[in-house]
């Protein structure tokens, strides 16, 4: 019994000894879970190994990359004109009103490329970018995208800052999506998932998926970009309201950097993706098999298991005359596989793939004819 009472009242002591001498003591709790919500364990050095005890408030983060995504937007203004000899009277006329913006953009590249919904490309010399520091710069480039809704401008500087794009097969239903726009204002929804055009048939030349949030982006975010929690930017908010994965102006961001004036590449066929079809089995044929052969048997040939299929559309011919498939002697009913070893599927869309490469450059697509693989070479051209 003396044993219980002492085992005990150690075991008090301890509990007491922690709570009152060495959690203030060494700054930490070592009672219950750690709550980093208030930063009180800034330069503590502790390394967590276990921490499913660690609690950590998804607001903080939130706030913390509205904060640090605001630096990647800029405001675009009309151009005001040069004001004439300074006087001592102070005179709005010779400001910009950074509340009242003609449209805003979203940096691209640290050398003044910038994304925008504004159709500008024609008339850019009447507008400036201002920076969130304020800092005014003339647009000297201009470029239309035509797979999207976007226009590039640029302006001169070598600093600005570049915030990742979110690869589109990490982009996951549930994600958190935290919209950001050049006048601080933000909104926080979730990702739904994708949505794609109606019909089986699709271009090779056109981008099918849009990112769908749980809720629709109010109207004052026209422009604007979408962003995870880990800061990287996953759209871009059109004028139509429609979202648009960055991912998608990654080709156009490669050409830009080559200084090219069309941005987009052709490969100039129709297909269906086979990765969202199941094939019907051929019940007269397995059913005159010995039970020992149908045995494991899956309903569906291998063949059309994977790939996507050349295939026609009702308005529209499996291949376009002329274009690069032409060329390169690709048929109606061959199955591409793959391009450049990048196998196409449910996550890996044909469209999407031709975009990472610029008008020019050759690719290489494996494909089934007739059930024989083959490999053909392919030169890319430009979309028109």
């Amino acid at each position: 019994m003396t044993f219980v009472f002492g085992f005990a009242g150690g075991l008090a002591g301890g509990a007491v000894a922690r709570a009152y001498l060495i959690d203030p003591l060494f700054g930490f709790s070592t009672i219950g879970d750690l709550d980093f919500t208030a930063d009180r364990y800034t330069g503590q050095g502790l390394v967590i190994s276990n921490a499913k005890n660690v609690i950590v408030q998804q607001d903080a983060k939130v706030n913390e990359t509205i904060s640090s995504a605001a630096s990647s937007l800029v405001g675009i203004y009309k151009k005001k004109p040069t004001p004439g000899k300074a006087g001592d009277n102070f005179s709005l006329e010779n400001f910009y009103k950074i509340n009242e913006p003609a449209g805003q953009g979203f940096i691209i590249t640290s050398d003044g490329w910038i994304a925008t919904s504004l159709a500008l490309v024609k008339n850019f010399t009447d507008y400036v970018v201002i920076t969130q520091d304020k800092k005014i710069y003339q647009i000297d480039k201009a470029a239309a995208d035509s797979l999207t809704k976007f226009n590039f401008i640029h302006v001169q500087t070598r600093d600005f800052p570049v915030r990742k794009f979110a690869a589109i097969q990490d982009i996951r239903g549930g994600n958190l999506a935290i919209g950001v726009n050049w006048l601080g204002l933000n909104f926080v929804s979730t990702v739904a998932g994708f949505s794609e055009p109606a019909g089986l048939v699709k271009s090779s030349d056109v981008f099918s998926k849009r990112l769908v949030l749980k809720d629709k982006p109010p109207s004052e975010f026209k422009g604007s970009v979408v962003f995870n929690l880990a800061g990287e930017a996953l759209a871009m908010i059109d004028e139509a309201g429609e979202i648009e994965p960055l991912s998608h102006l990654e080709g156009a961001v490669k050409n830009l950097f080559k200084n090219k004036t069309n941005l987009r590449s052709s490969l100039g066929l129709n297909y269906i993706d086979l990765s969202g079809l199941a094939q019907i089995a051929d019940l007269p044929a397995r059913l005159a098999e010995a039970p020992a052969q149908r045995a494991g048997q899956a309903g569906q040939d291998s063949r059309w298991q994977k790939g996507v299929v050349i295939a026609k559309d009702l308005k529209a011919p499996a291949i376009k005359k002329n274009s690069p498939a032409e060329k390169s002697g690709l048929l109606e009913g061959d199955i591409i596989i793959s391009i450049n070893r990048q196998e196409l599927n449910q996550v890996n869309n044909l469209g999407d793939i031709v975009q990472d490469y610029s008008a020019g450059e050759t690719i290489s697509l494996v494909i089934s004819r007739q059930g024989v693989e083959k490999e053909i070479k392919v030169i890319l051209d430009e979309l028109k």
